[in-house]
């Protein structure tokens, strides 16, 4: 009786590996303008205005002030560069606040 309830756990979470997603993000888009501003505030504009769950902007920020701001503006610029796509993850807590939206993390989906 132990081993199939442990079977069962096991083929659940097998299962339900697909349906978990983390934080709401874009479609796969490029990135079709960036604009740095001098009070270190940083927007880029991409493509599409998609999300995986639904729609949003087309304009997102990074945070200037965010621990890992270097680290995401350095992939979007390198993106930008290259014709790369990407995908821009925006933090569940907040969700899409339209334009302006912050970036909490970048895939490099190329």
């Amino acid at each position: 009786m132990k081993n199939l309830v442990i079977v069962i756990v096991i083929v659940f979470g097998l299962f339900s590996v697909g349906f978990v997603s983390a934080e709401p993000r874009t479609v796969v888009t490029t990135i079709s303008k960036m604009r740095p501003y001098s009070s270190g505030a940083y927007f880029v504009t991409l493509a599409s205005n998609q999300l995986t769950t639904g729609t949003c902007t087309t304009v997102y920020q990074v945070k200037a002030d965010a621990a890992g701001a270097k680290s995401v503006i350095a992939s979007l610029l390198t993106a930008y560069a290259l014709g790369e796509s990407i995908q821009i993850e925006i933090p569940t807590a907040t969700g899409c606040e339209g334009f302006g939206t912050p970036i909490q993390s970048v895939f490099m989906a190329g």
